[in-house]
């Protein structure tokens, strides 16, 4: 199993390795509690004092159980209501995605109001360096207790991005399951690998930084006119995940970027990850971007 040190990015040994040999820096265990996903944003009531999540990670919890989307949904922390979140709320229900399919309690905005530029651009989780999706805003996901508690995802599982289609998202959180080219969906339709992409390549693709699972060859955008604002946004959604270490191989990105860096924080040479363990992936969260087209 490989990860990325959290200073200078070099794939390091396994966890029985206690520093990088790359650059000394000394490597600690995450302790935070099973229960809790992303960015260490816990549910309040469970998580014990000495691992409180830092206050600019934790997300509202809704003030009653229904999970159902509201554009005024926001942090906590805030008591003026986020127009960028608003807009992304009113994006995904206009895909008339079932509200059984969301845990309000872990949505989180990253727009410069609500995550500052003061605040880190990356963090760690199980080892593993991943980038914050600044400009984007996450409507969290329900994740089966069960299979978090028995794989502890939380505490283990690195977190990862899966940028794709409003169809193909909502398919991979319907069914709780990614799917590989030459899968059939449930309806039956065959899965493609698209237009753009290696043939012969039968793999799902995931990324710790979203600046390459949002590029136009895995995440394409749709407009999307708001009713709130009458303007029109080109709309993409990536999906965060958690996902097993020791499942997945890292490479060097495969869109042709050459000597452009992709992102400034993680290498091109270590931007793409690749597995065939379709159960190594469970996503928590999807990710909006709207950009203004008029």
């Amino acid at each position: 199993m490989t990860r990325r040190c959290a200073a200078c990015h070099a794939i390091t040994p396994s966890h029985d390795v206690n520093c990088c040999q790359n650059c000394g820096l000394q490597f600690h265990k995450p302790q935070f509690p099973s229960s809790s996903p992303n960015d260490k944003i816990g549910s309040f009531d469970r998580t014990p004092s000495k691992h409180k999540p830092k206050e600019h990670d934790k997300s509202s919890l809704a003030k009653h159980s229904n999970p159902s989307l509201s554009n005024n949904d926001n942090d906590a922390k805030s008591s003026i209501p986020c127009k960028y979140k608003s807009l992304c709320g009113e994006y995904l229900k206009s895909l008339s995605w079932n509200d059984a399919l969301f845990d309000r309690r872990f949505n989180r905005c990253y727009c410069s109001n609500c995550y500052p530029n003061s605040l880190s651009n990356t963090l760690e989780e199980a080892g593993s360096l991943y980038v914050i999706p600044r400009g984007w805003c996450r409507f969290g996901l329900q994740v089966d207790k069960v299979r978090a508690d028995v794989d502890h995802i939380w505490r283990n599982w690195i977190v990862t991005y899966h940028g794709t289609s409003s169809e193909a998202a909502h398919s991979i959180v319907a069914h709780r399951q990614f799917l590989i080219p030459g899968d059939k969906r449930i309806d039956g339709e065959k899965i493609a690998i698209l237009p753009g992409h290696i043939k012969e390549k039968y793999h799902i693709y995931t990324s710790p930084t979203i600046a390459y699972s949002s590029v136009a060859c895995y995440c394409p955008s749709s407009q999307f006119r708001s009713k709130i604002t009458n303007k029109v946004y080109n709309a993409r959604i990536v999906i965060q995940c958690r996902q097993k270490p020791g499942t997945f191989e890292v490479q060097q990105e495969t869109i042709g970027a050459g000597h452009k860096r992709i992102c400034p924080f993680i290498p091109n040479s270590q931007v793409e990850i690749f597995t065939t363990v379709r159960a190594s992936i469970v996503p928590y969260g999807i990710l909006i971007h709207l950009a203004e087209v008029s």
